[in-house]
Parts: structure tokens; sequence; C-alpha cells
């Protein structure tokens, strides 16, 4: 019986199959598939608890989505922390469009609504997600480094150890970003 692979072996493995499937290789998305379903599994279960949408998948359900969608996209994959950001964005963008999708339906879908009060035409407030996927969003185009640490952390589950290495910097910097973007979520949120 062979030992597991080492964390770093496992993250050349899964680059080195980023880029076979990049260059037509038949086998390496089925490869890949397998040697990181359980993580994106994982990582969709992550989002499924922290999500607040109307949304009944199984994390099951939403790993396999996922993987359609991806196979179905021409990506130049670079490495494993690209394919992961890659996860994370996807999967969150999945969400907010099938809570937004169910929530159109159950407001009538494209139906035209009149109301007998001018109050009831009022925008609803965003909706939690709406609003994080915004900040991120906005956190992105601030600096892509911090909101990658916070997508790392919370979304993927990364320890601080992990991300240090995975962004090929040192803890004190992991800290630091890592401050910054809550604080700076914070604010945006509480706006």
């Amino acid at each position: 019986m062979s030992e597991p692979a080492s964390p770093a072996a496992a993250d050349h493995e899964v680059t080195r199959l980023l880029i076979a499937w990049n260059q037509g290789s038949a086998g390496a998305a089925e490869e890949l598939t397998e040697l990181v379903y359980a993580q994106v599994r994982a990582i969709a279960g992550k989002h499924l608890r922290q999500f607040d949408g109307d949304v009944t998948l199984a994390p099951t359900e939403l790993a396999n989505e996922l993987f359609l969608r991806l196979l179905g996209k021409d990506i130049d994959w670079r490495d494993r922390r690209h394919f992961f950001g890659v996860v994370v964005a996807a999967m969150r963008n999945m969400l907010i469009d099938m809570a937004r999708a169910r929530g159109s339906e159950k407001r009538g879908g494209g139906q035209i609504h009149v109301t007998l009060s001018s109050a009831e035409d009022q925008p609803s407030e965003p909706r939690e997600q709406d609003q994080l996927n915004s900040a991120l969003d906005a956190l992105r185009a601030l600096d892509a480094r911090k909101c990658e640490v916070i997508e790392l952390t919370y979304f993927l589950g990364l320890k601080r150890e992990e991300i240090a290495s995975t962004l090929d910097v040192s803890l004190a910097t992991v800290d630091r970003e890592l401050r910054f973007a809550r604080a700076w979520l914070k604010e945006r949120l509480e706006a």
C-alpha cells in the first residue's frame, strides 16, 4: 500500500494535469477531476453552509454542476492556485445566479407588477450575498492579493501557512493582508 502524496507533490500533480488538459490530453481532465473532486465537494459544502440564499442543493450536486461548467469552458489553466481561484469564484457566482433565478420565479418571473402603494414600488434592498459578491469584486479591483487571501481563507478553508505557501509570501504578509481585507470588507458591508 502506497503512502499518500505530500501536499507539495499533490500541488505539482494538479498543475501537471492542468497543463496537460490545456494541451489537449484526453484523460487529463478526468484524472484531475478524480484528484481534486473531494476537495471541490468540501468547498461546495462550505459555500452552501455559508450561503443564505434560496438554493436547495447538496454539495455533490453543486460540485458536479461546477465540473460540468468548467469542462465546457476553454480556460488557459496556469496552476493549482489559478484552478482553485476559478473554482471559488465560479461557485460563488453559481450560487448567486441560482438564488436570483429562484427569487425571480417566486416573484412571477418577468411579468409586470402593478401595486397600489408607492412604497411597494421602492426597489428592495440587495441580498447579503449580492452585497458580499459586490464587495469582493471591489476588493479584487483594489488589491487582488487581499481578495485572494480572503477567498483562500473563507471559501477554500486553507490555513495561514497553506496560504503563505500558495501565494509564496510570508506568514506576516498573510496576517497583514487578512487583517486589512477583513476590516475593509466589514466597513464596506456595513456602509
